[in-house]
């Protein structure tokens, strides 16, 4: 092997003789040295080790007579990569010192990363006397570092499967609340004594909240697996503000409290940001100042910043305050004032984490002041671009008076497209009592059909839904000619992630109804699409096309009475006896365990609706053994369907002064 010559003039010097003395320290701290030295001789044919310490020994398990005279490649093996090969032999072969870490075998066949260092030793002449290698075990390192990699990759996987849980459970929670809101807002509109519409206020209330605390969940779990994006757009300052003083008119009113907002008037009238997270944000604040008011008001100020293209906005309120030892932790995951704070005021505890969390993405900090009995003040700047020339914002905002239950909108004809009977019965109910005509589908199939041969000029559409979901069945309408083409779409789904929405509005649907909605959400939603559009001539109404119960819960049974009205309930559980016997025979004649989960969801949501309790629960339990490919689980509760089935069906009551029709078909 040839060795190039250094051609540094430092590199033909000879190397100094050391005093004897010092030869001796030098010799004794190679010897006590914990890492592995060797020397080699590149001299002699295949370049041999000539020297190796006690610690090289140790390190490798071999023995010196093992070692002298041999080329260290006796150290290579399965594991040890080429191209670290390669480059040692170029390195010696070149006279030049290199830094690797390379896979090496002990004795007994064991691996080890060796973290090496060789050095040429020059002779007087430059050329190459001998390689100087020095030896670390850093296979702990590795280890570590491996150990460390593999728990990384371990937590984003937990955290995108929290995130991907969150966003089901979210769809699986909405779908019922859907139902529940829908019917307690129907059963608000009734003649209810005083006791009843208290009980009835409180269960909207508790739903709403369990609404609140499922969106502040998402919410955080979007934030941590760095999901929100902070969107860029034009919006009007003033819009947000004025938008979280209508929603929380009632309870300020309810209160006797003040609500007020101003503006300074030389701030631009519009500004590029997120105008939706701005909200989300001044609403949670201000929603918490409300919350903790009992006297006085509570004001929001939007006023300029110090720093250029930055706006403050200040919360403030004449509230009950809080101490220092409050204030910080306020900020932190589900951290609330303390356990009398909760009780009496209720919240998961999340809402002002959200805050801290959604200003730090909109490149700001907030900011509290506040003390036992004088208020609380928050505040955050965050740089919004000014629009030129946009002109001034208001410079003083107050709440609108609340608004009337049933928005004068125009009626006309419209097809709900919903695979949820109970789901179908509530948006159905509601429309009708506003006095628009309602048409029912059961699948994106025949929806389509529907809008095919029918003039609506509205469909709310599902997502998730058999045979033909939501989005396909909107880009099939879209493909159709005509009027029947361009009828607005509007998705009525518990799919509310940003990407879901954004998905519904590529699909061609002209806006999106979150489940669940409540009467006013659903009427102002129609009423913002159907008010500009040419009145048809009023559809006759349609029965809803429901399903249903199970051993029976009876209180279901009578808030379903009360939101059909009168007289339509005996014929509707006739229909769902029919559809409830069809779904089950063909639950019973398949081997096909995603037809079966299919028809276990449909028929869990059915008899939920219409209060049969036991068909509910083993439908449910059916579903989660599908899901679960329990096949054994599967063909038990399949073998059970049929007579659990005929028992909850003949155990419905007399309805309106007439037997209810549950005999079948023949």
């Amino acid at each position: 092997m040839s060795h190039s010559k250094r051609s540094s003039p430092t590199a033909s010097k000879p190397t100094p003789n050391l005093p004897t003395p010092l030869q001796g320290v030098l010799s004794a701290a190679v010897l006590a040295a914990p890492t592995g030295i060797v020397v080699c001789d590149p001299n002699l044919p295949d370049c041999p080790v000539i020297y190796a310490n006690p610690a090289f020994y140790r390190i490798t398990g071999y023995s010196e007579d093992e070692v002298i005279g041999r080329n260290c490649r006796f150290l290579q093996g399965p594991g040890t990569n080429p191209r670290h090969i390669k480059a040692l032999r170029e390195a010696i072969g070149n006279g030049e010192a290199i830094n690797v870490e390379i896979v090496n075998h002990r004795k007994d066949g064991s691996r080890f990363v060796n973290e090496l260092h060789l050095s040429p030793i020059f002779g007087d002449d430059g050329e190459v006397r001998y390689i100087f290698g020095i030896q670390h075990d850093v296979s702990a390192r590795e280890q570590f570092a491996r150990d460390a990699e593999r728990a990384r990759r371990a937590a984003e996987r937990a955290n995108a499967e929290k995130s991907d849980f969150l966003a089901f459970m979210s769809h699986e929670i909405r779908t019922p609340m859907n139902g529940v809101m829908g019917t307690i807002s129907l059963l608000l509109d009734t003649t209810l004594d005083a006791e009843q519409h208290a009980y009835a206020e409180t269960a909207r209330r508790c739903g709403e909240l369990l609404l609140a605390t499922v969106n502040e969940m998402l919410d955080m779990s979007r934030i941590e697996a760095g999901h929100l994006a902070i969107e860029e757009e034009a919006f009007d300052l003033a819009a947000p503000v004025a938008e979280v003083l209508d929603l929380l008119a009632p309870a300020v009113a309810e209160k006797g409290i003040r609500l007020s907002a101003s503006i300074d008037p030389l701030l631009p009238a519009r500004v590029i940001g997120d105008a939706r997270r701005l909200r989300q944000v001044l609403l949670n604040l201000a929603d918490n100042a409300v919350k903790f008011t009992a006297v006085g008001g509570v004001g929001i100020r939007v006023e300029r910043a110090e720093a250029q293209g930055q706006v403050r906005f200040v919360v403030a309120d004449t509230g009950i305050g809080m101490p220092p030892e409050v204030q910080a932790r306020l900020f932190g995951r589900f951290a609330q004032g303390g356990p009398e704070t909760a009780r009496r005021y209720g919240g998961s505890g999340l809402g002002l984490m959200i805050c801290k969390r959604l200003v730090g993405l909109m490149s700001g900090r907030i900011v509290l002041a506040s003390a036992p009995g004088k208020g609380s003040t928050f505040s955050f700047e965050i740089p919004l671009r000014p629009i030129a020339e946009s002109g001034r914002p208001p410079s003083t905002l107050l709440p609108k008076p609340a608004l009337i239950k049933h928005p004068p909108g125009a009626r006309g004809r419209i097809l709900i497209a919903e695979d949820g009977e109970a789901n179908q019965l509530v948006a159905a109910a509601i429309l009708r009592k506003a006095g628009y005509a309602v048409d029912l589908a059961r699948d994106g199939e025949e929806a389509l059909g529907a809008a095919r041969t029918a003039a609506y000029d509205l469909v709310l559409m599902d997502v998730r839904m058999p045979r033909m979901d939501g989005l396909a069945a909107t880009a099939a309408i879209r493909a159709l000619e005509g009027p029947a083409g361009r009828v607005p779409i509007i998705a009525m789904t518990a799919a509310v992630m940003p990407n879901e929405v954004a998905r519904c509005l590529e699909a061609g649907m002209d806006g999106h109804v979150a489940k669940p909605m409540d009467l006013t959400a659903l009427l102002a939603a129609v009423s913002d699409i159907l008010e500009n559009r040419p009145r048809r001539s009023r559809a006759a109404v349609e029965e809803p096309n429901p399903a249903g119960p199970t051993l029976i819960d009876h209180t279901t049974l009578q808030e379903l009475r009360a939101a059909v009205g009168p007289g339509r309930l005996p014929r509707l559980i006739g229909v769902f006896a029919d559809e409830t016997r069809a779904r089950v025979a063909r639950l019973t004649s398949t081997d096909d365990v995603s037809v079966i989960e299919e028809e276990a969801h449909g028929l869990k949501s059915a008899a939920g609706t219409f209060g049969a309790a036991a068909l509910r629960s083993i439908a449910s339990s059916l579903e989660e053994a599908c899901v679960a490919r329990d096949l054994p689980r599967v063909s038990e509760l399949c073998r059970g369907l049929p007579n659990l089935v005929e028992k909850s069906l003949a155990a419905f009551p007399m309805a309106s002064g007439g037997a209810v029709n549950v005999g079948g078909n023949d």
